[in-house]
C-alpha cells in the first residue's frame, strides 16, 4: 500500500453552532492522508490520485454551511472513499480561530475510516 498526504488545505468556511459563526467566514485547514492502491511505476496521472482535483473537492465541501467541523470531516472522508483505490483515509479539520478566548492553537477533529470490503 502507498500513501498520499496533503497538508494545510486552507479556505474560509461558514461553520459553527451560532448564526454569527456561520455568517462570518472563518479560516479552516484540512489535512488528508490517503492509504491507496496506486501504480507507482507509472508516470501517468490517471494511475494515481489527482491531488489537484482532491483539493478542489475538499474546498467545495468546505464551503457548505454546517454546524460542526465533525460533519465537515465526515463529508470529506466519504468523498475520498468514493475512489475505489483508496483503502483508508485520515482527515483532520482545524478551526483555526474558534470563538473561545481560551483556545489559542485552534480546534481539531480527526477522523480515520477504512473501506469496508
Amino acid at each position: 500500500m502507498n500513501k498520499i498526504c496533503i497538508y494545510q488545505i486552507e479556505f474560509d468556511g461558514h461553520i459553527g453552532i451560532t448564526e454569527e459563526e456561520r455568517t462570518t467566514p472563518q479560516p479552516l485547514s484540512v489535512d488528508i492522508e490517503l492509504t491507496c492502491n496506486i501504480n507507482t511505476e507509472s508516470d501517468d496521472l490517471y494511475d494515481t490520485i489527482d491531488y489537484d482535483l482532491l483539493c478542489k473537492k475538499i474546498v467545495e465541501i468546505g464551503h457548505e454551511t454546517l454546524n460542526l467541523i465533525e460533519t465537515l470531516a465526515e463529508k470529506i472522508t466519504k468523498s475520498a472513499l468514493e475512489d475505489k483505490r483508496v483503502t483508508a483515509v485520515l482527515v483532520r479539520v482545524k478551526k483555526c480561530h474558534p470563538p473561545l478566548k481560551e483556545i489559542k492553537g485552534g480546534f481539531v477533529v480527526e477522523i480515520l475510516r477504512h473501506r469496508l470490503c
